[in-house]
């Protein structure tokens, strides 16, 4: 599974929903997600803010980079 999708199920939120945090389309996101669209430094900053919530000791680096 992607690191990315499974981090955005971890804080239980739709390909929607996390579309709309990011204000861009779902369409949009999901090829973001897929790796065919890299993340804006906003966007991974976003996730990261709303991930780090549930879970403190993620970084960015865990995120999207690893």
């Amino acid at each position: 599974m992607n690191i990315v999708a499974g981090y955005r199920k971890m804080i239980s939120m739709t390909q929607a929903e996390m579309a709309k945090h990011l204000n861009i389309s779902e369409v949009t996101y999901r090829n973001k997600e897929k790796g065919r669209v890299p993340f804006k430094d906003f966007e991974m900053e976003i996730f990261y803010m709303l991930l780090k919530q549930i879970k403190p000791s993620v970084s960015i680096t865990d995120i999207f980079f690893t």
